[in-house]
This record gives C-alpha cells, sequence and structure tokens, in this order.
C-alpha cells in the first residue's frame, strides 16, 4: 500500500512543528498506519510543495505522487485563499481542486482521495471583542472549504476538516484546545497537528470497522473500474498530455541532442539529472504538446511553456531559446552565468502557439561572461491553461529562480516505510 499527502502548504510539508517528518501530522498518522497493520507492505511519501497553489500541482502531480498510489490525502485550502469574486457557483478555487482531484482519481490505482481541511487565515483567531483578538479574524464560514465539500460529494471523497473538528472548542478556550496551543500564528503547530493525525486515523479506523462488518467484494471492485463522471463543472478538464516534464519524462520528449549529453550531477537521494552542453553550437530539441483546444481555449491564444535551467556562479554559458518547428514563439536569450555564488535552478519562458507537435529548440551561443560555456536543462512545463494567468507566474516567472526546491532535487521529499524513514530535516 503507498500513501501520500499531496498539498501546497507548509502545514503538511511541516514547517511549523517542532521536527519534520516526525511531529506533523502525515508523519503521525503514517506511524500508527505502519504499527496498526503490520502485515501490510505501507510506504508513505510526503509530496508536499509548500507555498504552492493548487494549479501548480495539476501541472506537476508526478512530481509528488507516485503513479501506484493507493491513498492520497489533500490539503490545500490555506494558501489557495478564496474565490476573487468570493462566487459560491462558478468558484474558482473549487474548480482547479476539481481538475487535481481528477488527475489524482485517474492515475493507475483509482487512489482513495481524502481532502484534509484547514482554517483559513482569521479563522483560528479570538473576535474583535476578546481580551486576545490580534489583528484579524474571520467567522466560521468565512471560507471555501463549504465548497469544496460538494466535489466530496459528487466523487464520494472523504473529507475531514480541523475547522469543525475544534471551533467550538477554542471558542470556549476549553484547556488543550485554545487556538494559541492548536496553532503557530495562522498554521498548525504540534498539537494542532497531533489532532489533524487523529482525524485521519479515525478514519481508517471507521473503514477498517465497516470492512469488517461489510467485507470488500465484487460490487466494490467494479465500482472501482467505473470511469470518472462528467466534471461536476462543465468543461472543467485538465488536459490529458503531461505538462510537467523533469528526468526520465524529460527524455521521452527528445527529438535531438547535438553536443547535449543526459548527465545526472545530484546523488542517489537527492538526483539532479539534465540536458549539459558545454560548446557553442550545441542544440537540444524537445516536442512538447502545447495543444488547449480539448479543455475549451480558443486555439489563437497563446502557452506559456517554462524551460528549466541552471544558473550558477562558474562555467556557465548562454543560450537562445526559440520555437522551431510546428509552433511559433518570440526568441529568448537566456544567461546563466550568476555573480552570487549560488547554484540554483531558473525558468525561462516561451509563448507557443497551440500544437500537437511543438518542437522546442535550445541552442548554446558564442557569448559568455565565464569564459565557458555551460548549458543544462533539466525540465520542461507547459502551462496548463492557456493566456496571462498561470501558476507558474505565481513562483516567479520567466528570468527567476524556480522555488520548488522539492520539484529540483534540493530537498529530499519524507519517505516512510517499516524500516525507517528518509528525509525530514529542513534542508532534505
Amino acid at each position: 500500500m503507498a500513501v501520500s499527502t499531496s498539498t501546497t502548504l507548509v502545514i503538511s510539508w511541516g514547517q511549523f512543528v517542532t521536527t519534520r517528518g516526525e511531529t506533523d501530522w502525515f508523519s503521525i498518522f503514517t506511524g500508527w498506519l505502519i504499527t496498526s497493520f503490520p502485515h501490510a507492505n505501507i510506504t508513505s511519501r510526503n509530496g508536499c510543495t509548500p507555498g504552492v497553489p493548487t494549479p501548480y500541482m495539476i501541472m506537476c502531480l508526478e512530481l509528488s505522487v507516485e503513479p501506484d498510489v493507493d491513498l492520497v490525502f489533500m490539503e490545500y485550502t490555506l494558501n489557495d485563499g478564496s474565490d476573487p469574486g468570493n462566487h459560491l457557483f462558478g468558484n474558482q478555487v473549487v474548480m482547479n481542486t476539481e481538475r487535481l482531484v481528477r488527475r489524482i482519481m485517474a492515475l493507475p490505482n483509482h487512489p482513495a482521495v481524502v481532502l484534509m481541511q484547514v482554517p483559513a487565515h482569521g479563522i483560528a483567531c479570538y473576535p474583535p471583542d476578546h481580551p486576545k483578538f490580534e489583528d484579524m479574524y474571520l467567522d466560521f464560514h468565512q471560507t471555501t472549504e463549504d465548497a469544496q465539500g460538494s466535489l466530496a460529494q459528487y466523487y464520494d471523497l472523504q473529507y475531514l476538516s480541523l475547522r469543525t473538528a475544534v471551533y467550538r472548542l477554542a471558542a470556549k478556550e476549553t484547556p488543550g484546545f485554545m487556538w494559541e496551543q492548536l496553532f503557530a500564528d495562522h498554521h498548525p503547530g504540534d498539537h494542532g497537528h497531533k489532532v489533524m493525525a487523529d482525524l485521519a486515523v479515525h478514519l481508517v479506523q471507521r473503514a477498517a470497522l465497516g470492512l469488517l462488518m461489510e467485507p470488500y467484494d465484487s460490487q466494490d471492485r467494479e465500482l472501482l473500474r467505473e470511469p470518472l463522471p462528467p466534471p461536476m463543472y462543465a468543461g472543467n478538464l485538465p488536459p490529458s498530455s503531461p505538462m510537467c516534464s523533469v528526468g526520465e519524462e524529460l527524455r521521452s520528449l527528445l527529438v535531438l541532442a547535438e553536443a547535449f549529453e543526459w548527465v545526472d550531477e545530484g546523488t542517489a537521494a537527492k538526483p539532479k539529472p539534465g540536458y549539459v552542453a558545454t560548446r557553442p553550437g550545441a542544440r537540444l530539441k524537445l516536442r512538447l504538446d502545447t495543444d488547449r483546444s480539448a479543455v475549451g481555449i480558443a486555439a489563437d491564444e497563446k502557452v506559456h511553456v517554462y524551460v528549466h535551467h541552471l544558473r550558477s556562479y562558474q562555467h556557465m554559458g548562454s543560450a537562445k531559446l526559440s520555437c522551431a518547428s510546428g509552433c511559433s514563439c518570440a526568441e529568448v536569450v537566456v544567461d546563466a552565468h550568476l555573480t552570487e555564488q549560488v547554484s540554483q535552478v531558473y525558468m525561462a519562458e516561451l509563448m507557443a502557439s497551440q500544437s500537437k507537435e511543438c518542437v522546442v529548440e535550445v541552442q548554446v551561443l558564442s557569448e559568455t561572461k565565464s569564459s565557458q560555456h555551460k548549458f543544462k536543462v533539466s525540465g520542461v512545463v507547459v502551462a496548463e491553461r492557456a493566456g496571462k494567468e498561470n501558476a507558474m507566474n505565481q513562483l516567479g516567472g520567466h528570468n527567476q529562480a524556480f522555488g520548488v526546491l522539492q520539484h529540483t532535487g534540493a530537498v529530499q521529499m519524507v519517505t516512510t516505510t517499516r524500516e525507517g524513514r528518509t528525509g525530514g530535516d529542513l534542508w532534505g
């Protein structure tokens, strides 16, 4: 059995707990699961990417969740915030969540999905007339959590709510359940994570008891084989082609590697693979699918393509990025040399026309500020939707460092089995 958590926040990732990999709710839950089911082969992976919105994970789900996963927890309420227009119907947060739910449920094992909801920023606070009031307060209902509940009903998902579990206890200032005891600012602390773990444990216990009364049978197997229903919001489908390509997925896009070689410059624990060239004139061509017509996007709208490349203070040169065939885009020149003594993955943005076979070319130039010409391509992301707004721009956009360190190899995700744990310290 493979268990995973996919989230946008530092909550489930564990930054606001004493020891990530031990006192965060997912690690507590995983430890209980392994102990309680000693004959089961259980592997858990915390695929969280702190500070990242739902639309990014729609694109890059495969980098956080293994394809053979059986159970996935999603926790996005806090960082996704509210719908820009505060709509109940046509709620953008709910629509984004639906597309991610569909991507997860379409994985090979058709995993069970659990929505783990936490209070929106301001709910875990005392009201203005309370002596402990600080600077913000929201009422119980001021969250997208309830609107997302319709997805749980429509797709028959499980739904856990930290807000619902502790709100009345905290409002009455019940010892052990006061807001300041449960939360570190607006994020749950160790005690809040313990409550979240209890919610997950109780869910599994109830499921186990239910199976004793009504054992898993052929009817359940038939239900698993059923296709997904149409989207709750008509036409609200994610693209079917890969959007976030690194590692072997990047290699599958290769059309031409002329003086570019596939090199892993990392370690077994923290791999950093990519295509590397060291001389001017080297060319790399990758075939992408930028067609978004299947998800209702007008054919003339451009699609953001982000090429992940290494920048460093030594050895680095420059390269020209362009659309070689099948699509069109304005050329972009990238200087991979940094004056600061750091090495980071950056994003270079192309605005490409839509095409089933859009071939993007990277050509190393003779211009260099380091006297050398190294250029490394480590990944490509094709935006889920066409147009100006997209998740990658929220992460920095063109000519900016790519900050999702869990997806660059800089931070090792926490993986737990009966034999022990890998990852978990601050930097992996």
